[in-house]
């Protein structure tokens, strides 16, 4: 399973020229790395590594296609060598376009790693991860290395320092201890280690010392010393023993780490650790403020460009101020409007008041008025109605009249055919 924590930590130089390839794996790469440099030739791919290292961002790793168009992409391998011999360095190609002299003089120039197409991304992330996990370990143990031989270094002028084997004989001193006893090194190496202490020493912590440091343990303790002109001097003292790596782990050499007791010599001894501890928190704060300033140019950069932002919103905050003073001119003008809404609707609802009064008058002699109509138009009906009872009484006596016209015709004639 990727440790997507730690990939989140480093920048990446992917180099590749094949545009859909390099799409699918920038899908993938983007959201799990740092920073992601992407190149599609080599000559673009030098000149944003170099354009990292001179601004200090590091490059953790280089993923790059092994034959790109225009050139191999070794020349971007020796480049990156001749300063950086341990950067992590993965190569791919396909099978077609494998070339066993590209991948000889790669090996030689320490590649890290060759893949052939087609490409797992799955496996690529995992080697990367391993890769640069090595890397880190590797880092840490020289850094600690460093700071361990600049301890030694220190304590070298600090301290009596006197390496023995397993016989008692001696095969280093250092210069500080050559100094305070007065003997060259033909002087004392070679010879056993007992021969530099005062001839006073009790013979029986001797054997105690000798005793316990061949059992593999640590001896703390007093110790008197001679020099070459018969000078004495004292020092507070540790032997350690030192371990072979194999599996007996059996005891290799010895190692005496002598602090000199006298005034004199102690307070040289002060200050120098002092001076010691001063130089390591110097370096320590160093390392920390330097850690911070990174920190805070990788911080900074999210705000490259701020000028033409800071200039942009120099401009909105202008225009909005014209906004907003063009809305307060808007504003009082509304709110005479306002005010003369006020006036106005005062006098039409006044003017409201007195036609709703009249209105309502209006409608009470509407009210009588309809009633007197509905009235009217009743005795109206009933006029109609004996109107038209009259009508039909006087057709109905006109057909009357006609029945005896025509029988007053009728009889008018026969008394005519009676007198003819």
């Amino acid at each position: 399973m990727l440790d997507e924590n730690f990939l989140g930590t480093l920048t990446i130089l992917y180099v590749e020229n094949d545009s859909e390839l390099k799409k699918e794996f920038l899908q993938k790469f983007e959201p799990l790395f740092k920073t992601v440099i992407t190149s599609s030739s080599v000559n673009e791919a030098i000149s944003s590594f170099d354009s990292a290292i001179k601004n200090n961002n590091d490059v953790d790793i280089i993923v790059s296609e092994a034959n790109i168009s225009e050139c191999s992409g070794l020349s971007l391998l020796s480049h990156v060598r001749k300063e950086h011999k341990n950067l992590p360095f993965i190569f791919f190609t396909d099978m077609q376009n494998a070339d066993i002299d590209v991948l000889l003089t790669s090996l030689r120039q320490d590649v890290t790693a060759y893949f052939m197409k087609p490409l797992k991304i799955d496996d690529i992330l995992m080697k990367i991860e391993d890769v640069c996990k090595v890397k880190k370990r590797e880092d840490e143990i020289e850094s600690e290395r460093n700071e361990v031989e600049e301890y030694l270094r220190i304590i070298n002028k600090v301290a009596l320092v006197f390496i023995f084997d397993v016989n008692g004989t001696i095969v280093y001193v250092n210069d500080f201890l050559k100094e305070v006893v007065k003997c060259r090194d033909e002087e004392i190496l070679g010879h056993d280690f007992k021969a530099i202490y005062h001839h006073e020493m009790p013979k029986k912590v001797l054997q105690e010392q000798w005793e316990l440091i061949n059992e593999g343990e640590k001896w703390d303790g007093k110790m008197k010393y001679l020099t070459k002109d018969s000078s004495i001097f004292y020092t507070n003292a540790s032997i350690i023993p030192v371990f072979s790596k194999d599996e007996n782990e059996n005891i290799r050499k010895f190692i005496s780490v002598n602090f000199l007791t006298t005034k004199e010599e102690n307070e040289k001894r002060e200050y120098r650790k002092k001076v010691l501890y001063n130089l390591q928190e110097t370096k320590r704060v160093y390392q920390v403020a330097q850690q911070k300033i990174d920190e805070l140019n990788q911080y900074l950069k999210r705000y490259d460009g701020y000028d033409k932002v800071e200039e942009y919103l120099n401009k909105q905050v202008k225009e909005n101020k014209e906004k907003y003073d063009e809305l307060q001119g808007l504003e009082n003008r509304l709110k005479a409007s306002k005010r003369r809404f006020e006036q106005l609707t005062f006098g039409v609802n006044d003017k409201i008041n007195k036609i709703s009064i009249m209105t309502s008058d209006m409608k009470d002699i509407e009210f009588k008025a309809t009633k007197k109509i509905d009235k009217v138009i009743e005795e109206i009906k009933v006029r109609e109605a004996y109107i038209h009872r009259i009508k039909e009484e006087i057709e109905e006596k006109a057909s009357k009249i006609k029945d005896l016209e025509d029988v007053v015709k009728h009889r008018t004639e026969q008394l005519v055919e009676k007198k003819g």
